[in-house]
């Protein structure tokens, strides 16, 4: 695991937080920030695909997957028990789809990091896609695109997305 690198990180000389940079082995970069006086603490990750990604007829892709690799994972089998423990430990969790990234986060009390960030990961490790999750959440996220055409700021990424 490299740390730090050539990276000099700029902050304000009245910031107290603590920053380190982690490039793990798989070549994820992580940006580790201590703060002493918050009972909170959060995570994100940006994948670098958003929906200029999407395949031709496969629009929504991205914003599908955003959406599914929030039910469960083989390690956490039972749907919504994410969302379910950040609740009950003062945390929330939420993700968007961008043009050429998709970020997804959360936070929770400190003490429950932990835990939270090893259910957060598994999304990404080994996510389930149940049949009926799939159903539902291709008709939302075509419910979100029905209600968005007529919004011109979508309909302009979407020209953009044939460039």
């Amino acid at each position: 695991m490299e740390q730090g690198g050539d990276l000099t990180i700029v902050k304000p000389l009245n910031d107290k937080r603590e920053y380190k940079r982690v490039v793990l082995p798989n070549a994820l970069q992580i940006l580790l920030i201590s703060d002493p006086d918050t009972d909170k603490a959060a995570a994100s990750m940006d994948v670098s695909v958003g929906s200029f990604s999407d395949p031709e007829g496969l629009e929504g892709l991205a914003h599908f997957l955003e959406h599914m690799l929030f039910y469960a994972s083989e390690k956490y089998p039972l749907e919504d028990s994410y969302m379910q423990y950040l609740t009950e430990h003062g945390g929330r969790s939420n993700a968007f789809t961008d043009s050429e990234c998709t970020n997804f986060h959360f936070d929770v009390n400190a003490d429950y990091f932990e835990e939270a960030l090893d259910r957060f990961a598994q999304f990404f490790i080994r996510p389930l896609m149940s049949p009926d999750a799939t159903s539902r959440e291709i008709n939302a996220v075509d419910s979100e695109n029905n209600k968005n055409i007529l919004v011109d700021a979508w309909r302009w990424n979407q020209v953009w997305s044939k460039f």
